[in-house]
Parts: structure tokens; C-alpha cells; sequence
């Protein structure tokens, strides 16, 4: 095996290594550091599909030494999962009870390592919406290096109300830093709007707002898929929302949106409005370049813009949530009914004779 780098496909500054574990022919413990150039990384994920070994217990503490994050990973806990029911038919062990089994042995395993403080995360690659994924996105974006922190929040789906607001908060964060690139050559007059407007920088802006927060036809497709919800519904959704007619957005046809968005906001970019918004950010601006007269327009038309796909992204994630719940409460009230009927069965003399004849087989 050899290291591998997998730079995502639309972050450029978020780069993935996969580096073989310690210990085999090629990567030797006593030059494993080197090998792998250690202190090039910004956090680690030390991932098994089993038991933590002596030799990832070891690397945990080199690269704690070096004072930088990592976290234990321990995948195919669905295959666990599977495995415990087949291999036990006739008990009636829960999911959650051998999660926590499997939890339990692993946190012990490394405490007596002593790995008392360094957090344990369960996942499934087939089953992005169970277990600690979530839990292992928060945690990401919770340690990682300030610098590089939008890189990873844009690198990750927006899969949940919680993972939404926090994509928002840091797109929020860009609109001052993009309104001050607009130029005159961009400023487009909107009809009810008393302001100049860079559409050009609003329009492309929107549409990373867009992809970012999950309306594009491929994230919707991917949401229904995952939580087996049909994809024109979300897509309705997202077209009642926008006034969007085709599934797929171009650059022109966001121009539109942005613009329809703009218009229905008009009393927002009143004069004083603006120029609030422009004394309020020209001490940011003034010491770099000199603020231009759209800067206010624009500003405020991405913060209407974004602040409607919020709303929009949010729709989309309750509807999921909603059927979700409905499709889980389904199967709990089939379960209990298939349940009771078995319980009915068993009432019969036949039936408990031959149940009885069964464990005195077995004892």
C-alpha cells in the first residue's frame, strides 16, 4: 500500500490522506513517523473495522504528543448489528443494546490505554443517517483548525436543521467580504428597488448559497434516496418556494430567482437602510479598498437571498423529518400488531405443546 491524497472535488483547501496502519512490511513502527511525514497533517481519524491494536493505541500517542486531534473511528457497526441478530435468533436484543455493547468494549479498551478523553465514534458507510455520523460531523467541525473551518463545513452535507444553520452562519460570515467586491461595471437597476445592485456577484453567490444548503436537483435526489421519500415532492417544495420551473438551475435562470427575491424585498433597500448598512461595515472595508456605492445594495441582497434559501432548506429537511417520523411509527404499529397476532397463535393447546416439546429438546 502506499499514502494516498483525495483533494475534494469543490474545496480546494480540504484535502483527504489515506495512510496505511502501523506496523506492516512496508510502514515499520520505528519509521512509521517519518514515513508517513506525521506533522503534515491538521487532525487524524484512526479507523477499524474491529478491535483498536496495540499499534493504533501507539500511533494515538505520537500523534498526542505532537498536541494535535484525533479521534477513533469504528466502522461496519450496521455488519455488527446483523450479525449479533443472526447469530441470536431467538432473543430479543435492541439495535441501541448492542451499540451500546460495542461502545462500551471500545471506550474500555482504550481507557486502559489510556485514552480517557479522546472521542469514539461508530458509523456505517451505508448508513450515512444512523448511528455517530452526525455526531462525527459536529465533532469535526468543532476541532478543526480555525483557518481551514469553512473548508470543511462546505465539504459536508447539509443533512440535517442543525447541520443547515451552521452552513448559513458561515455563508452569513462571507456576504460582507463579497459585497465588497462589487463594481460599477456589475451594477444592474431593479425595477422598486432605490438602489444599485451587483448582480453578477449576487447571482454567483447564490448560487454556491444554493448548492451549499442542499436545493440542487443531485442533493435532493440524494435526501430522497436516503430517507425513501419521493424526490418530486422535495423538488415541489423547492419550486413553490423559488418560482423555479426546470429542476436544474442555470446561471441566468438563478439571475432570475435573485432578482425575483430582490423585487419582493423592496421596502428593505430603502434609503436609510442602506445607508446604515454601509456606515456599519466601512470601518471593516476602509483601511483595504474604498467601499463602492453598490456595496450596501448588494450586501443586503445577499443577506435576503440567503436568508430565503434558509427558509427554503429548512422546508425540505422538515418534510423529510416529517415522513420519516411517519414511516417509523408505521413500522412500530406493524411490529406491535404482527406481535400481537403471534401472541394469539401461541394461545393454542397445539401450539404451546409443540413450543414445550421445542425447549425440552433444546434443555
Amino acid at each position: 500500500m502506499e499514502i494516498r491524497s483525495y483533494p475534494h472535488p469543490k474545496q480546494q483547501m480540504l484535502k483527504i490522506w489515506d495512510i496505511p496502519g502501523v506496523g506492516t512490511d512496508l510502514f515499520l513502527r520505528s519509521t512509521y513517523l517519518a514515513d508517513i511525514d506525521v506533522d503534515r497533517y491538521d487532525f487524524f481519524l484512526l479507523i477499524t473495522a474491529s478491535r483498536f491494536t496495540e499499534n493504533d493505541t501507539w500511533l494515538g500517542k505520537e500523534i498526542h504528543k505532537r498536541h494535535k486531534k484525533h479521534f477513533f473511528v469504528r466502522t461496519k457497526i450496521g455488519v455488527d448489528v446483523n450479525n449479533d441478530s443472526e447469530a441470536h435468533p431467538n432473543t430479543c436484543t435492541s439495535e441501541e443494546a448492542v451499540i451500546e455493547t460495542i461502545r462500551h468494549a471500545t471506550e474500555k479498551q482504550l481507557r486502559e490505554n489510556g485514552f480517557d478523553d479522546v472521542p469514539v465514534f461508530l458509523i456505517d458507510n451505508h448508513k450515512n443517517d444512523k448511528f455517530d455520523f452526525e455526531k462525527l460531523k459536529q465533532q469535526l467541525l468543532k476541532d478543526f483548525p480555525e483557518l481551514k473551518r469553512s473548508a470543511i463545513i462546505f465539504s459536508l452535507q447539509s443533512t440535517n436543521k442543525e447541520m443547515i444553520k451552521i452552513k448559513v452562519a458561515e455563508l452569513r460570515s462571507r456576504i460582507k467580504w463579497r459585497a465588497a467586491l462589487s463594481a460599477a461595471g456589475g451594477v444592474v437597476p431593479i425595477p422598486g428597488v432605490a438602489t444599485a445592485v451587483d448582480i453578477a456577484i449576487v447571482t454567483s453567490e447564490a448560487s454556491f448559497y444554493f448548492e451549499q444548503l442542499g436545493l440542487d436537483r443531485e442533493s435532493l435526489q440524494r435526501y430522497a434516496k436516503l430517507h425513501s421519500v419521493d424526490c418530486d415532492r422535495l423538488q415541489s417544495i423547492v419550486s413553490r418556494a423559488l418560482g423555479i420551473k426546470a429542476p436544474s438551475l442555470t446561471l441566468e435562470g438563478m439571475k432570475t430567482v435573485v432578482l425575483a427575491i430582490v423585487t419582493s424585498n423592496a421596502s428593505i433597500f430603502a434609503g436609510a437602510a442602506i445607508g446604515n448598512t454601509t456606515k456599519m461595515f466601512l470601518p471593516l472595508i476602509g483601511g483595504m479598498i474604498a467601499a463602492p456605492l453598490s456595496f450596501g445594495g448588494t450586501y443586503l441582497a445577499l443577506k435576503v437571498t440567503l436568508n430565503k434559501f434558509e427558509a427554503t432548506a429548512l422546508e425540505v429537511m422538515q418534510f423529510v423529518t416529517d415522513r420519516a417520523t411517519r414511516t417509523d411509527e408505521a413500522e412500530t404499529s406493524e411490529e406491535t400488531t404482527s406481535s400481537k397476532e403471534a401472541d394469539d397463535v401461541d394461545e393454542s393447546p397445539s401450539k404451546k405443546q409443540s413450543t414445550m416439546w421445542r425447549y425440552c429438546n433444546v434443555m
